[in-house]
């Protein structure tokens, strides 16, 4: 129900300026109807006679060009989204649909990536491919003289393509493929004039954007991912990742979740994954559990995965708990989703959308180490004679991030600063006012947040408390430090480490270099331009402008990531940036002195994105 009122709510907002096509009830907006839409919201590059509008199709047929969409519709910068449009080719044509570009005027376009459309040119990438990156090799799955249909859908960093309801393209944006404007980002559609030979047409193209933040996260997307976020028990040989899937075939071991998404540790959650098995194998999907070397795992539920494997348990029980006995709701060799929620002690499971467990836990449940709690997720290899496949590993965590927000040592306006941390369901804050400049770090044996806001001043903290401090970063406890917070602590040398950087509050030497006591002035407006547009925390934001105080004479680390920054001249250049990720996220943003810069929408929108990120959720 979420989904589908913030699929709503999305197409409702991308139709509020006058003169915008209506969107169906399912969501769809029309791109593309007339002639006056195409001279209005489409734009093309160097040869403009390549396009023409007649009959209600998109006529491709000229010198090299490209057709970008400039119109209003999302102010044509989409980031996940559907896109569908019907095809034509013509003997020996080609053309291409460019996603997440941006207008050019000559040339290929070299932002976003290309969707092939090709049935008999002679290129042997076909219809249907990720141009040069996952491509339909030689057999076309379209026909020249017959319309086809051509579906994206882009969702994070997964890529869906399909022709005539068959799947082409599922795959996840691989890290070496990204480079700095050929990547999953936001931006504009475009459609392809390949040459003077080539005659190809277009009618009812259409786009349903969808919420940027869905809330799912993928676990397993690349090799890299597999080798960092993932550890596998006694035998590692079992996994491989291989053409953007799982591949969970050897001797006994289980593959556990490792990485920084909610710091491997999951509560409240929804997990998805499309899952395929072959004759008589077995395999399962652990929750709450914890790692171990050796031996099946002694902590958490398995969720089995087993069509025609001999044990009688099949796909969709709670193993051993809620079974689904002799009659597997899947089949080998296709593939199928499997879906688990968890929800306080509320277990369910479901395949391809049919509930095949709802079980909550009894109170006085007891069977040795599996219990509701909280924990990481393993993939089971089961024997040598299984093979099982594994791909789209998702997970939603439905608990809120526990944020404490620590104050003191510096006077700022309260009721308007804490509005900044309400009306987000996925956030749960409380202060921790310092009145012995840093009492939260004395003991941490109790410890239950993830993420640390800091917006305090404050200057003792004993030895005993940096160890704390120190020892919660390195359990995986994000880090965001606002404004003031740059000049506490003045005299911890591992704190500027920690934070990236130190506001002299008298002169002093810092790595051999003498600096002058820090300097501030309020009531400055600041031009505030992205540095890094490709991070979670920027990604899809615009340069702005924010009234507030500047600061100047900074000691910065040399190795931030720097995410923004300004040319005002009683600033520092560099406003916000992160640290290099270790085992924990660390993000600084100077902005954020008074009610003037907390009422700035962009400033509130880096807050939230900086405590998702901190906190493993973007």
């Amino acid at each position: 129900m979420l989904r589908k009122m913030m699929t709503g709510l999305v197409a409702c907002v991308a139709l509020s300026a006058c003169g915008i096509a209506a969107a169906a009830e399912d969501g769809w907006i029309p791109l593309l109807q007339s002639q006056e839409d195409m001279q209005t919201n489409w734009k093309a590059s160097e040869n403009q006679g390549t396009f023409k509008f007649e009959n209600g199709e998109l006529v491709v047929h000229g010198d090299c060009s490209h057709l970008f969409y400039v119109g209003p519709v999302n102010n044509a910068n989409f980031k996940n989204f559907e896109f569908k449009a019907q095809v034509k080719t013509t003997q020996g044509s080609n053309s291409g649909i460019y996603i997440h570009t941006a207008y050019q005027q000559t040339g290929w376009p070299g932002t976003g990536y290309e969707c092939q459309v090709n049935t008999t040119h002679t290129d042997p990438k076909k219809t249907g491919g990720l141009y040069g990156l996952r491509d339909v090799m030689n057999d076309a799955p379209s026909k020249d003289d017959q319309w086809f249909d051509y579906y994206i859908k882009v969702e994070g960093r997964h890529i869906l393509i399909q022709i005539d309801g068959k799947t082409t393209v599922d795959c996840f944006e691989r890290d070496e493929w990204r480079t700095r404007r050929r990547r999953i980002s936001s931006g504009t559609f475009a459609i392809q004039g390949h040459d003077p030979k080539s005659l190809v047409y277009y009618r009812n193209i259409m786009v349903r954007p969808l919420p940027d933040d869905t809330g799912w996260i993928p676990l397993l997307g690349t090799e890299k991912d597999l080798q960092t976020d993932w550890k596998a028990s006694e035998n590692q040989g079992t996994f491989k990742f291989e053409n953007d899937v799982l591949v969970v075939h050897g001797d006994r071991s289980h593959l556990f979740y490792a990485g920084p998404v909610n710091n491997a540790t999951f509560t409240d959650f929804e997990f998805t994954a499309d899952v395929k098995t072959t004759q008589g194998s077995n395999s399962g999907i652990y929750f709450h559990t914890a790692y171990q070397e050796t031996d099946w795992p002694g902590k958490g539920y398995e969720c089995q995965v087993n069509t025609t494997h001999s044990d009688r348990k099949k796909t969709g029980g709670l193993y051993g708990v809620q079974d689904v006995i002799d009659n597997a709701p899947s089949k080998d060799g296709e593939w199928f989703n499997y879906y688990i929620k968890v929800q306080g002690k509320h277990i369910v499971i479901k395949i391809d959308g049919k509930t095949t467990v709802d079980w909550t836990e009894p109170d006085d449940w007891q069977q040795g180490g599996r219990k509701i709690d909280k924990g990481t997720f393993a993939i089971q290899g089961h024997d040598p004679k299984s093979l099982v496949y594994f791909k789209n590993i998702k997970v939603r965590p439905l608990d809120a991030i526990k944020v404490v927000v620590v104050t003191g040592g510096h006077d700022f306006e309260r009721e308007p600063f804490f509005k900044l941390f309400q009306g987000y369901g996925d956030i749960k804050y409380i202060e921790a006012a310092q009145k012995d400049h840093s009492e939260l770090f004395e003991d941490i044996s109790n410890w239950d947040y993830d993420v640390i806001v800091l917006y305090n001043m404050s200057q003792n903290i004993s030895a005993k408390r940096q160890e704390n401090f120190k020892a919660l970063l390195a359990k995986g406890v994000g880090l965001v430090a606002l404004h003031h917070a740059e000049g506490a602590f003045n005299t911890w040398e591992d704190y500027r480490q920690i934070i990236g950087a130190r506001y002299p509050l008298k002169p002093q030497e810092i790595d051999g270099v003498q600096f002058a006591t820090g300097t501030y002035d309020h009531d400055m407006d600041m031009n505030v331009k992205i540095a890094d547009r490709e991070h979670p925390i920027t990604q899809g934001m615009s340069d702005f402008t924010i009234h507030d105080e500047t600061y100047k004479g900074i000691w910065f680390a040399t190795d931030n990531q720097v995410l923004l920054t300004t040319d005002h001249p009683k600033s520092d250049k560099t406003i916000c940036w992160t640290r290099p990720s270790g085992d924990n996220r660390v993000v600084f943003l100077q902005l954020g002195h008074d009610s003037k810069a907390y009422a700035n929408p962009n400033y509130r929108e880096l807050i939230v994105r900086s405590i998702r990120w901190a906190g493993g959720r973007l």
